[in-house]
């Protein structure tokens, strides 16, 4: 993520889910500098299914893992243990993100 785009994304989104395109998007701030990104979809139950969830650093704008419980098998992954996927996965969050505000 380009620092452009994290700015426009830390401007417009925030801890309160909002509701855009049928889905939730939240921007949670974490301590020690991370932040996290999710888009959430509601089960057929009401349970809130994370579709993707990635958390990232804020000073290098780095993904740090990535989560996604509506792929099958579900991914769990640390950077670490899959870069190109997390990364793609963090690179996709990013593009919804700006998307779905036209902030792109």
């Amino acid at each position: 993520m380009k620092a452009e785009q994290w700015q426009k994304i830390k401007e417009n989104y925030g801890e309160q889910r909002e509701f855009l395109d049928g889905v939730f998007y939240r921007l949670r701030l974490l301590p020690e500098n991370k932040a996290e990104m999710a888009i959430i979809h509601s089960g057929p139950c009401g349970e809130t299914i994370h579709a993707p969830k990635v958390t990232f650093s804020q000073e290098n704008l780095q993904p740090l893992s990535a989560f996604d419980s509506l792929a099958t098998p579900t991914i769990n992954l640390s950077y670490e243990q899959a870069p190109e996927k997390v990364s793609e996965i963090f690179n996709l969050t990013v593009e919804k993100f700006l998307n779905a505000k036209n902030l792109g």
